[in-house]
């Protein structure tokens, strides 16, 4: 185990009863206008699972499909942020608009993933 796994908290896991309670609550969450804030379940529990886990400085991460750090999470480039283009039709580069980062790829996979990998290290 490193340090790292050391000092990390444990996520919340969806059958952890403070995330069932809480999703609980959101299915029929009082606001204060007073209007309500429906949401359904099961979406109730994953967001439940996800509000939780936040409070713990932890997101889900389709990428590695685990629990990484909000700071991670935080420092990953939106593709929104990102222009594409296709180089003598055999390369993608991608430009992070943001930074200026700019890399080349294989293909817009590749691509894509080395730019995460870049925006995150210039982030920290």
């Amino acid at each position: 185990m490193s340090d790292d796994d050391e000092t990390r908290p444990m996520p919340y896991a969806l059958d952890d009863p403070t995330v069932l309670r809480l999703g609980k609550f959101l299915r029929n969450t009082p606001l204060s206008n007073n209007a309500f804030a429906p949401i359904p379940d099961p979406l109730s529990e994953l967001v439940a699972q996800a509000v939780c886990n936040y409070t713990r400085d932890l997101v889900w991460s389709g990428e590695v499909r685990d629990f990484v750090p909000l700071g991670h999470w935080e420092a990953t480039p939106d593709l929104g942020d990102v222009q594409s283009e296709t180089v003598a039709g055999e390369v993608t580069r991608m430009t992070h608009r943001v930074t200026g980062i700019s890399v080349l790829g294989e293909n817009p996979d590749q691509a894509w993933k080395l730019l995460r990998e870049k925006v995150r290290q210039h982030n920290g």
